[in-house]
């Protein structure tokens, strides 16, 4: 079973071993250091004849983290609800904000995992942090725009004139699980899991990517705006899987852009985690 390093650990290991380098001791010495859950021994092996050292490292784990199934990137498809829970958008509406879902991809780096014990490793509390990536490939060839009136709009082009064979909006977020989990064996190759509860976001910026052939030459063009998403979002979330397989679904709570200031919709994204940490 792979052990989790935590760059912090790794660096301070770092430090010790170049320090135990430029010692003179003569004796095999061994250094205990606790950070966390995670329990570090840094053996210091009997010089050679030639005084160098031989600085080892054994990683002793209580298993808590290898049983917390939230830290790695996570990968998933975006897609939109209205209030009543259709999924899609109302054409007549907002057809403007259809979306090609194979561009419409959510990623997430969920960089801090912790866990609260409450009975054993069979039930806590998962709590975190991570950054999202919401991308909204756009099937229409439209400009979104924001407008002080009309708030978040699409504007058809003409696709004589202008058409985009790249289109989307993307809004970053840093978030924070709060989070129940439960797993059926204390093994962490041989467990069943799953994790139910709310995950908070803030939104750290947007942007409209855009991609199109003008005068014969491809033409990338970027632009940064907050296009009245929401400040802040909030997620039903459940993950569920085996040893360190894990399916993830978000069912957002609430609306992708501002009251009354863009369509009303709601984010849901499904996926699967490719790497765990």
């Amino acid at each position: 079973m792979t052990k989790r390093l935590h760059p912090l650990i790794l660096s301070a290991c770092l430090l010790w071993s170049a320090a135990a380098s430029l010692s003179a001791q003569e004796a095999k010495d061994t250094t205990h250091i606790q950070i966390g859950a995670m329990k570090v021994l840094m053996i210091n092996e009997e010089d050679h004849n030639d005084g160098s050292h031989d600085v080892s490292f054994e990683m002793e784990d209580d298993d808590r983290l290898e049983l917390t199934h939230w830290g790695g990137i996570d990968i998933g498809v975006n897609m939109l609800r209205t209030p009543d829970g259709k999924i899609g958008v109302d054409e007549a509406e907002n057809g403007w904000l259809l979306l090609d879902y194979a561009r419409s991809m959510s990623w997430r780096i969920n960089v801090l995992e912790e866990k609260i014990r409450l009975v054993k490793d069979y039930a806590g509390i998962l709590v975190g942090a991570g950054l999202t990536y919401n991308s909204y490939g756009l099937k229409n060839n439209v400009d979104v725009l924001k407008d002080d009136s009309l708030g978040t709009i699409g504007v058809y082009r003409n696709p004589d004139e202008l058409e985009y064979t790249k289109n989307k909006l993307r809004a970053s977020y840093v978030n924070v699980p709060v989070m129940l989990e439960f797993n059926t064996s204390e093994d962490p190759d041989k467990a069943f899991h799953i994790a139910a509860g709310v995950v908070g976001g803030w939104r750290m910026g947007a942007m409209s990517k855009k991609k199109f052939e003008q005068n014969g030459e491809e033409q990338r063009l970027r632009r940064k705006s907050d296009f009245n998403f929401s400040d802040w979002s909030l997620d039903a979330s459940v993950r569920v899987g085996f040893s360190d397989v894990t399916l993830w679904a978000n069912y957002g709570l609430t609306p992708v852009f501002l009251k009354d200031k863009g369509p009303e919709v709601y984010n849901l994204s499904v996926g699967v985690q490719i790497i765990p940490f």
